[in-house]
Formats: C-alpha cells, structure tokens, sequence
C-alpha cells in the first residue's frame, strides 16, 4: 500500500492523500481498525470503506439508484461473497472464508498424498487453470505434466496429472462455494426473490474465471448467470466510481465521520 501511494505521489495529484477501500461484509470492528491504521501508516491521510458486494455490483453495470433487487457474488482467492443490492443499498449479504485459493489447496494436498509430488502455489495455480473444471470436462484425458519435490527423496520430480484426476478435488471446493450462494438466495424476501428470478445472478471475481462455473452456478440456482467484463477488476471499477460521487459515498459507505465529510469537502472543492 505504502509503495502505491508513493508511485501516486511522483506526479501531480490532489488524490493522492485520500482512498476507498471496499471490505467484507462482515468484516469486524477490529478488522476496519486495522484497516484504518494500515492506510494512516502508508502515508494516507482520509480513509473511506464500502462492502464489497455493493462495489462489485457497480463495477458490474448496476446502476446505483436501480430500485430492482440485483444479485452479485463475488468469488475472490479467500472469500465468497454474495451481495443483493437494490437502490444504492445492500438489501442481504453473506460473506464465508472459501475462495479459489481453496482449490489450490486441495490441489497441493492431493498431489502430495497421491502423486508423491510437494508443488508450490505457483503450479497449482497452473493446474487448477489448464484442467480444473466446475463442470465434467469434455476430455477426462487430457493431461499435463507438473514438476516439484519427490515426497520420499526430497529430490526434484515430476508426474503427469489428468482433468480426470483434478476434477473431483476442484469440484469439492466449488459445491461449498455454490452452496453458499443458493444458501444466501433462499433467504431474500420475496419481492426480491422475484427481481432476482428475472435478472438472474452476476458472477464477479477471479473466482469466476474458473472453467465451467457459470454453467455449474446456473445449473445448482435455476437462474441465468452471467459474468462480468473483466471479473477480476469488477470491485475496483466500482471503487472508482464512487471515488467521483462523493454525494453517493456518503449514503453507502463505513465511515468515520469526520473523516467523510472532509473528504467529501475536498473532492468538491476540485
């Protein structure tokens, strides 16, 4: 944090001393404290934080003063986070502790037990992005070759794993996440439930890269599923937009308060 802030710094910038921050929707008293310290010591001066359901749907193409209920889930490395957002609020969230690093995990701890092969983050990330599916793969066959320590030698190695092989330890992972979901969906009111029936749901996150999973989430939900443009940035474009409405900001933010209003003061004053 404390590198950015000096990279916004280099140049001419009257931005540069003040951030948003989307946090979970559970996050703690004592976790947004922490939050808040972290920035002060890298050089921030004025802290904002939104939830980060409400700034994924933003930066999914939901408008902020859009009355109908919209469904957001945001599938990060640690986190599954479900969002129903309507007019600029958050109508119903939940937050768990599982994301796509989760696959990685099983990923890791699967080749170890089963392929006497320890592998770094790294070629996880690989395997889980060349074979891993939320769905059946077309082709259980198709394999790549991983490298790392032999468990027993403790020398350099290397085996051949197949879609087949990953597909069921990726899938556990994925059930959870998607469970989550249909969870979240069944406890909205009614007339939400019904904006929602018509919108369907919208799949934000690096989370939502992963072969299969539209398909798979709309299978479990019964609900059209579509994934926004560039998942993985969804969160930040919606940072950025409420960056430029301040008036917005304040409806929808976890702020101090002194720390709002002289940031909004600041921004209009531009």
């Amino acid at each position: 944090l404390a590198h950015f802030v000096r990279e916004a710094r280099s140049g001419i910038s009257h931005f540069s001393r003040r951030a948003i921050m989307s946090v979970l929707s559970g996050v703690t008293q004592v976790e947004q404290r922490a939050l808040f310290s972290a920035a002060e010591q890298a050089g921030i001066g004025r802290v904002c934080m939104i939830e980060n359901g409400l700034a994924a749907a933003l930066g999914s193409g939901v408008k902020i003063d859009d009355t109908r209920a919209s469904a957001v889930v945001d599938l990060g490395g640690s986190t599954t986070s479900v969002a129903i957002v309507a007019n600029g609020a958050m109508v119903h969230a939940r937050t768990e502790r599982i994301g796509s690093w989760d696959i990685n995990a099983a990923l890791i701890d699967h080749v170890r037990r089963h392929g006497g092969l320890v592998i770094g983050e790294q070629t996880a990330e690989r395997l889980k992005l060349e074979l891993a599916s939320a769905t059946l793969p077309d082709d259980l066959a198709q394999q790549i070759t991983i490298k790392g320590r032999d468990v027993l030698t403790s020398s350099p190695g290397a085996i051949e794993i197949t879609a087949g092989e990953v597909y069921p330890v990726a899938h556990e992972v994925v059930r959870k996440m998607v469970d989550i979901i249909s969870t979240t969906l069944a406890e909205v009111p009614a007339e939400v439930a019904g904006d929602i029936y018509d919108r369907g749901t919208i799949l934000t996150g690096g989370g939502a890269l992963l072969s299969g999973l539209d398909n798979y989430v709309r299978d479990q939900t019964r609900l059209s599923v579509r994934i926004a443009d560039e998942p993985r940035y969804a969160i930040v474009r919606g940072l950025e937009q409420m960056f430029a409405e301040p008036r917005w900001l304040r409806r929808v933010m976890r702020y101090r308060p002194d720390q709002f209003l002289n940031f909004e003061r600041d921004v209009s004053s531009l």
